[in-house]
């Protein structure tokens, strides 16, 4: 079977995931944790990204950022850290041979970190740098996934976003770190999940042993609901000369994760923009060579989700392009998609799939987040995740672009260098309630 899981739970509530696959020489530790900006207050926006980075700065028996990373990459490896807005992910992988070994690792980093003053104050620094690769001069914020991001949860935007901000960043120390920590590195807010080419009893074992000290805390953490107060599409634009060319996202509120039609509107969003063969990609840039990137993507948190069209446009081509992405969409809402383009859907998405499962890190994911988003009684195995694409139909397609391309609900971001009279176009394209920012500080 494809991706087939053991699911265990230790007795201190930290739940476990072994994929065995004896064909793979790679060896994944992913640990997934509910945390990110979505558990935070506006005033610590930006912690849990800012916890990730420090988790890896040092530990007890790899004290410093360079213990860590020789340990994992001179064994072949790799170590890759994420925080999205409800989950941070660390993940650890190795050549099968040294599983044992980077296992040592991942429970020293995670269970016993150093977060040294030293090292807090000059990751500080290098964040605040990340961060204002996204600002303008003025200190706002001009990421158009940012922006959207604040559209879709918030009724009073700021310019926080999910990262947050200089202003914000500048206030935080050991601390603040450690108690965010103790917070949300407990095991019930915790998943691990093993996979590759390892036995998964003797795998379990090793977890049992390195993880058992980790002691429960007051349980998972709540998360902020959004609280916009209606649904009505609204819109905001950022005119800089930060970039050269102009960021577009046009987002429809649409499904979360684990809703019964959250298939279909991933394969509408496929069908719409997910390849180079899409109905966006062929019309907009294909043909009438408005853009160089168009493409739409589902965006699925465990409560709310959006359908997500983004491009990317010279400042000259903005409102035909706006209108050629609109004139698509209109024609895929008023015509449905055919049953050639779904049978094509699933053909890759069951291939898609099959492939997944050849890379233990894909296939950790795979399970890991749904794990801890979702919970265990909802995961879907590959094979589950297979027939359920099979099963689509048109009429259920239909339903889900019915309900999900409606302007109601729509949000649009734009950032670049346009002018006053494209800013109007567009605001003619797609009448919106103008959102403002508040002040920072």
């Amino acid at each position: 079977m494809l991706g087939e899981h053991r699911r265990e739970v230790l007795p201190n509530g930290l739940r476990v995931l072994l994929v065995e696959n004896p064909s793979l020489h790679s060896f994944v530790c992913s640990v997934y944790v509910r945390a990110g900006a979505r558990f935070e207050a506006p005033e610590r926006t930006g912690l849990s990204h800012f916890l990730e980075h420090m988790l890896l700065q040092g530990s007890e028996n790899y004290p410093t950022f360079l213990d860590i990373m020789r340990s994992v990459e001179d064994l072949g490896g790799v170590v890759d850290g994420q925080t999205h807005s409800e989950y941070m992910k660390l993940a650890f992988g190795v050549h099968r041979k040294h599983w044992r070994s980077v296992m040592k690792v991942v429970a020293d980093v995670i269970m016993r970190p150093l977060f040294d003053k030293g090292e807090v104050k000059q990751e500080k620094s290098i964040i605040t740098q990340e961060i204002s690769r996204h600002r303008d001069r003025k200190g706002r914020n001009i990421s158009v996934y940012e922006l959207a991001y604040e559209l879709l949860l918030k009724e009073k935007l700021d310019e926080a976003g999910s990262r947050g901000s200089p202003q914000i960043m500048a206030g935080f120390d050991r601390e603040m770190v450690l108690e965010h920590y103790r917070r949300f590195f407990v095991p019930e807010n915790m998943v691990l999940c093993l996979a590759g080419g390892v036995g998964a009893g003797e795998a379990l074992e090793e977890v049992r042993g390195c993880f058992a000290p980790l002691r429960g805390g007051d349980g998972p953490p709540e998360l902020v609901a959004p609280d916009v107060e209606s649904m009505r599409a609204r819109s905001i634009y950022r005119e800089t000369e930060a970039r050269p060319i102009v960021e577009a996202l046009l987002c429809h509120r649409a499904y979360p994760l684990g809703h019964d039609r959250f298939d279909a509107f991933r394969a509408v969003s496929h069908l719409l923009g997910g390849g180079l063969t899409s109905r966006l990609f062929t019309r907009v840039r294909e043909e009438l060579g408005l853009v160089y990137d168009v493409g739409a993507y589902p965006q699925g948190y465990s409560d709310v989700g959006s359908l997500d069209v983004s491009f990317s446009v010279d400042v000259k081509n903005l409102v035909p392009a706006f209108e050629a992405v609109l004139d698509v969409m209109g024609e895929v809402a008023g015509e449905n998609f055919t049953a050639d383009e779904l049978g094509r859907y699933k053909e890759s998405a069951r291939c898609g799939m099959e492939i997944l499962c050849d890379n233990a890190a894909h296939v950790a994911d795979w399970f890991g987040k749904q794990e801890l988003l979702l919970g265990g009684d909802r995961v879907l195995s590959p094979e589950d995740y297979i027939a359920r694409q099979e099963a689509l139909t048109l009429d259920s397609l239909r339903q889900a672009l019915d309900e999900a391309l409606t302007h109601s609900g729509a949000n649009l971001a734009v950032a670049g260098p346009f002018a006053d009279e494209q800013k109007r176009r567009m605001c003619e394209l797609f009448p919106a309630e103008e959102a403002e920012t508040k002040a920072e500080g």
